[in-house]
């Protein structure tokens, strides 16, 4: 029997007679299993809020009668030398009852822009800075 023979009359009728599951089988993604994944997906969608960006340092100044200034430091691997240097990065919050002093460790937490630079409030403060002590202001 010739491979390259066109198909017999038969097979052609047999594939446009059948029904739509029989085709089904011949394809890669059957109708049915698209529309249940499309009605799976639909189901599963939630709403995710985002995590508040909160950020701990130490108070590095008093710039006006409710804010300050605070310095957060981290370590991050040098580009070419691979090794950990200190990167420091300064950031204004807003402090209401003006709970902090220069030297507190503190977490603040975004907010809505107050100003050109205020974008940050108090949370809490971690420790205080006692006066018998060197604090961690440089």
């Amino acid at each position: 029997m010739r491979t390259d023979a066109p198909l017999d009359r038969s097979t052609i009728v047999m594939f446009a007679t059948t029904s739509t599951a029989a085709r089904a089988q011949f394809t890669s993604t059957p109708t049915l299993a698209r529309a249940s994944h499309r009605a799976r997906a639909v189901a599963v969608t939630t709403r995710v809020d985002a995590a508040a960006q909160t950020l701990e340092g130490v108070v590095v100044a008093v710039s006006g009668a409710k804010s300050k200034t605070l310095r957060v430091d981290r370590k991050v691997p040098h580009p070419k030398y691979i090794k950990r240097v200190n990167v420091s990065k300064k950031f204004m919050f807003h402090d209401e009852d003006e709970a902090c002093k220069v030297g507190d460790r503190v977490e603040i937490v975004a907010c809505r822009p107050m100003s050109r630079a205020k974008r940050f409030t108090l949370q809490r403060v971690v420790t205080e800075c006692t006066e018998g002590v060197d604090c961690a202001v440089a």
